[in-house]
C-alpha cells in the first residue's frame, strides 16, 4: 500500500468518515468543515486523482456527478502506518512505543483495566 500525503490522508479521512459514498463537492465542503481548511474544489480534485491513482479510491459517474468508492479501509491503512510508525520509531516493539507514549502521563484505572483487555485479547 503505498502512503499518503498529510493532505490526501485528510480527504481520505473525510471519505473514511462518511457513512455514503460522496462527490466532489461534498468532500470540498466536509473537508474544509473538519480540518478548518480553505480548499478549492479544484485543488481536492487533484488529491482525488492521486488517491484513484494510488488505487485508494475509485471514481464513478452518475448523471453529472462523480462519485468516490473506498477501495482501501481505514483500518486497514491505520494498522499499515502504526506499524510503520513503531518500526521506525520503537524498533518494532509496541512496548517501546507504549512507554513514549504514556511518558510523562498518567493513565487513569480504568484506562488500564481497558488496555490490559485488549493486551489479553490478543492472545
Amino acid at each position: 500500500m503505498k502512503d499518503l500525503t498529510s493532505a490526501e490522508t485528510i480527504v481520505m479521512k473525510t471519505i473514511w468518515d462518511a457513512d455514503h459514498e460522496m462527490s466532489l463537492s461534498e468532500i470540498v465542503r466536509r473537508a474544509n468543515e473538519a480540518y478548518e481548511k480553505d480548499w478549492k474544489p479544484q485543488t481536492v480534485s487533484t488529491y482525488l486523482t492521486k488517491l484513484v491513482q494510488k488505487e485508494f479510491v475509485r471514481m464513478h459517474r452518475e448523471g453529472r456527478f462523480f462519485f468516490y468508492e473506498i477501495l482501501v479501509q481505514e483500518e486497514d491503512y491505520r494498522s499499515e502506518q502504526a506499524d510503520k510508525f513503531i518500526k521506525f520509531w520503537d524498533e518494532g516493539s509496541v512496548i517501546h512505543f507504549l512507554e513514549s507514549y504514556y511518558k510523562g502521563k498518567t493513565l487513569a484505572q480504568g484506562e488500564k483495566d481497558e488496555l490490559k483487555k485488549v493486551i489479553d485479547g490478543l492472545g
